[in-house]
């Protein structure tokens, strides 16, 4: 597959950047930009800035001068948030068993207080806290496993700032940004959704020139950023009622899966044609990250979809870019 092939992909899937590195170097980089800033709404559609008001509910872009996008990455900062994680547990903060009640002080969930206290940083990395997306209890911690898509996993930031007294820009900047030469990546808020206390949402936007650069990190066993044994901590199952879910991290080759949205696990792994050894960022509309140890290959995906929430991490995206784009390249 050439460029022109990959490029009709990118049009029928509603692709803005696909990005391609394998041991380092790009070999295909395409942008196919929207017609100027705004945003998508979570059934997909476009809403551009200078047409009407924005959806309350949406994942904003913007158009950079030379043509790239930066995204709002939906879910894939979940990887990005356990990366910040792992660097203040090498450095001492915190420890992934600490209680969050330790770094964040009582109340900061609708939980009883012994439920509370007996949540960890890891339950929230894990998605197993026992909390619905309101922070009130479902199941004792440790005992299901549910997908947060309201603050339960946000507050792993919090943590993360708390820890280190700094605020989010300023631990993204110093721990990954100048070390990573990272030059898009930016905090901003997301549109109707908040913390119980009202604050919205920090939503990660940034590029896919950026996104592949912290994808790098990963593939080379933490770049002296992350320390190795923490890293492999992030990229094993995190618990074993979802073997494909490591510590805000997407693991395929493991069944069955649990999907977000989906009471039953699925008796599949996660990206069929992709390699075993493949771990991803996932987010909704198709943001995604891929990086594949293996192959030494990094792939980054973003835009939205035709799907609406089918978009959302589970979709056939995912699996298609390896199947129509990836493999007809040589690559998997």
């Amino acid at each position: 597959m050439g460029p022109e092939e990959a490029a009709d992909w990118m049009a029928r899937t509603r692709t803005t950047t696909l990005l391609v590195r394998v041991a380092g170097a790009t070999v295909l980089e395409l942008d196919r930009p929207e017609a100027g800033d705004g945003a998508y709404a979570i059934d997909g559609t476009t809403h551009l800035e200078a047409t009407g008001e924005l959806p309350s509910l949406c994942l904003p872009f913007q158009v950079l001068d030379d043509g790239r996008m930066r995204h709002d990455v939906a879910s894939a900062q979940k990887s990005v948030a356990a990366l910040l994680a792992a660097v203040a547990a090498d450095r001492g903060l915190l420890d992934f068993d600490d209680p969050v009640t330790t770094h964040l002080g009582p109340g900061w969930s609708r939980a009883p207080v012994e439920h509370e206290r007996a949540v960890t940083v890891r339950h929230l990395m894990s998605m197993t806290s026992g909390l619905d997306d309101l922070l009130e209890p479902v199941a004792a911690p440790g005992e299901v496993w549910r997908y947060g898509l309201g603050p339960t996993w946000h507050l792993v930031k919090r943590v993360v700032t708390a820890a280190a007294g700094l605020d989010l820009q300023e631990v993204t900047d110093t721990w990954l940004g100048r070390p990573l030469g990272l030059t898009d990546t930016v905090w901003v808020d997301r549109p109707g959704m908040s913390y119980l206390d009202g604050r919205p949402f920090e939503a990660l936007s940034t590029t896919g020139r950026d996104l592949a650069a912290i994808g790098g990190l990963v593939l080379a066993g933490g770049a002296g950023i992350v320390s190795g044994e923490r890293l492999a901590e992030l990229l094993r199952p995190s618990q074993e009622l979802n073997p494909a879910y490591g510590l805000l991290w997407w693991l395929n080759g493991r069944t069955p899966i649990r999907m977000p949205m989906v009471d039953e696990p699925i008796d599949r792994v996660l990206l069929p044609h992709a390699p075993a050894d493949t771990v991803a960022m996932l987010g909704a509309l198709g943001q995604l990250c891929h990086v594949t140890p293996s192959l030494g290959v990094v792939v980054v995906r973003l835009g939205s979809t035709t799907g609406g929430l089918g978009g959302m991490t589970g979709s056939t995206l995912a699996d298609d870019l390896w199947r129509d784009v990836l493999v007809p390249m040589g690559i998997g």
